[in-house]
């Protein structure tokens, strides 16, 4: 894996972040702070009157679906629900388009982190050293990646997470605000971890789990009639 940050390749480029809701209008800030030669281009959005209600200097230039990349671009994902990430972001990389990394200057890093293609560390995050983050993983704000934890593709994990030593997450995993995830613990492809909870036990594939401490939810079948 590689680090994409590099600002002397990046110049003459221009960044397009997928998203123009909440987080990705919170992005255009994050982005302008953590790739100052990068000028942002605008966004993608589905909805094309996203950015009606609010002054931005940048416009919704069209639909992801739409949108056929050229030279100049970088793009930076800011969605928070996984599939519809996903989705997105394979269409884009289908027509050739590159992502890139966005590690906000707040954040604090260990050494030899190793990081994947569009990863997002959001501002005033941590990751320790020797952690490994996966292609299109994000870490918001305030969440902390501890020594050796690995967190697969496309994981997300919310405000104030933390994800102690040695901890493995697989891929598209959701982990709500203030989760902590204990040492050493391991979490399958697709879980989702419920906000507050402390995860003290592997947590299965596509399971979701909540409380503290964190149990897996219980799914009641009613009969019908």
């Amino acid at each position: 894996l590689e680090f994409h940050t590099d600002l002397d390749s990046q110049s003459m480029k221009r960044i397009i972040i997928i998203g123009a809701g909440g987080f990705g209008r919170e992005m255009l800030t994050w982005v302008r702070q953590s790739l100052a030669g990068s000028p942002v281009k605008g966004f993608l959005d589905d909805n094309l009157q996203a950015l009606e209600r609010f002054s931005k200097d940048v416009p919704v230039l069209g639909r992801v679906q739409d949108y056929q990349p050229c030279e100049e671009d970088l793009f930076v994902c800011a969605l928070g629900r996984i599939e519809y990430k996903r989705q997105c972001i394979e269409q884009i990389l289908a027509r050739g388009g590159v992502f890139t990394n966005v590690i906000h200057p707040s954040v604090v890093l260990g050494e030899d982190v190793v990081f994947g293609q569009g990863v997002i560390i959001c501002p005033y995050a941590v990751v320790g050293a020797d952690a490994w983050l996966g292609d299109f993983t994000t870490v918001n704000i305030h969440s902390m990646v501890a020594h050796d934890a690995i967190i697969g593709r496309w994981t997300q994990l919310h405000c104030h997470v933390g994800i102690t030593g040695g901890a493995v997450l697989g891929e598209s995993v959701a982990v709500g605000s203030h989760a902590s995830i204990q040492p050493g613990i391991r979490v399958g492809d697709g879980a989702v971890i419920g906000a507050g909870a402390i995860v003290m036990r592997d947590v299965p594939a596509g399971a979701k789990v909540f409380g503290v401490p964190a149990r897996l939810e219980l799914i009641q079948e009613v009969a019908g009639g």
